[in-house]
């Protein structure tokens, strides 16, 4: 008994609150509207040594296109590879316009091209998924450290975390009253 009416006495606070706001025409922002907007593959810190080559892979998993290829409009598979260093700043980077059915591609970043003192290096990598049609581009990637003379693997990650992107929009609410 007590706890419903501590809820109406709330509720009827915020109708008052609302009640007396709304006699002021004002435009305010509503909540945020979110919308994602690609699919983001990111994988932890590797380390890099001496003569060693960090490799970003990534395979469209669609072999063959799908039979419903006609009534369906395709996107292009667009992904892009970036590799990072241990402060978040970009090295590199690669756009793949459209990455094919059964197709794979890759980024290469040798030590040498970090500008970094010491031997070792940390980076870390990300692919951005511009299609969000999985009957025409479902990409897996995997992040390769391998030895540049001998060219033996010498580290793979495969398991990367995936997030879809979120795009956060301001929508206007105009709270002014209706006109009669």
């Amino acid at each position: 008994m007590q706890r419903k009416s501590l809820v109406l006495l709330c509720l009827g606070g915020a109708t008052l609150f609302l009640a007396a706001g709304g006699g002021i025409a004002q435009e305010r922002l509503a909540p945020v509207t979110i919308s994602p907007s690609t699919l983001t593959f990111s994988f932890g810190m590797l380390g890099l040594g001496t003569a060693q080559t960090a490799r970003l892979n990534v395979v469209n998993l669609v072999r063959t296109p799908p039979p419903i290829l006609v009534a369906i409009a395709q996107l292009p598979c667009k992904v892009e590879l970036d590799l990072y260093d241990d402060q978040g700043k970009l090295l590199k980077q690669k756009t793949i316009t459209n990455l094919g059915y059964g197709q794979a591609d890759f980024l290469d970043l040798a030590r040498s091209e970090v500008a970094a003192t010491g031997t070792h290096v940390e980076i870390s990598a990300a692919v951005k998924v511009g299609s969000n049609q999985s009957f025409f581009c479902s990409v897996t990637p995997t992040l390769e450290v391998f030895d540049g003379v001998t060219g033996a693997t010498m580290a793979i990650l495969e398991n990367a975390n995936s997030l879809p992107r979120l795009i956060f929009t301001p929508v206007p609410l105009n709270l002014a009253p209706a006109q009669p």
